[in-house]
């Protein structure tokens, strides 16, 4: 992660997130058969009534995703926050929500999943509502075997409080160069590669669709 400006970190969490509260060193020792510990925040919305010609659709495949749209859209659907990977990183025009590697400076695991969630879409986590999913896997490099877990979380923000809000993200260009809010079909069609320019990495996009039902109370 580029280096930024602290960020004051305000917010609550459900009480069965507790143990993801603690201080990262108590975190660590209790979970010592991980080496590294990423973490992720999905952002939804309710009152996103934006509308494009969604290149998810089969019929409709070459039309890019835009990161502001026409207010064409009378009736409002549930969205999430997905941020295009930058052309100059790794796994270049992947989609992905707003995450990263757990820093040893973070206080916790939340801790850690606020600063990545405002210095990838310039957001401010309000509240940690509950946690959608673990992913773990392993890595053998030259000089260490990586073995790491990602805890993401379905957040709410502080800007959440103001009309339009969706369209207040500022993204940080080294990471990533577009925003888009997808609508759960949308997600399913990059799910299932049904020539969808939502390309997503490993379980990611299965974590996404989860996120929709417990957003809705499906879950």
């Amino acid at each position: 992660m580029t280096s930024q400006p602290p960020v004051k970190l305000n917010y609550t969490y459900s009480s069965h997130l507790h143990q993801y509260a603690l201080s990262l060193s108590t975190f660590r020792a209790s979970n010592p058969q991980y080496t590294h510990f990423v973490v992720g925040g999905l952002i939804y919305s309710s009152t996103c009534n934006y509308n494009w010609n969604t290149p998810a659709s089969p019929t409709n495949t070459n039309n890019p995703l835009p990161n502001s749209f026409p207010k064409s859209n009378p009736t409002p659907q549930t969205r999430v926050l997905l941020l295009q990977r930058s052309q100059h990183d790794s796994l270049p025009g992947f989609w992905e929500g707003p995450g990263g590697l757990c820093e040893v400076t973070d206080d916790s695991i939340l801790a850690g999943a606020a600063r990545e969630v405002y210095e990838e879409s310039g957001l401010h986590v309000s509240r940690f509502v509950d946690l959608i999913a673990v992913d773990e896997w392993t890595r053998v490099k030259s000089d260490e075997v990586v073995r790491a877990a990602k805890f993401t979380f379905l957040v709410e923000v502080e800007e959440a409080e103001t009309v339009g809000w969706e369209e207040m993200v500022n993204l940080e260009p080294e990471e990533h160069e577009e925003f888009v809010w997808a609508t759960e079909e949308e997600v399913k069609y990059g799910v299932e590669g049904n020539g969808s320019r939502l390309r997503f990495v490993g379980d990611q996009g299965k974590t996404l669709l989860r996120g929709f039902g417990l957003f809705e109370g499906r879950e």
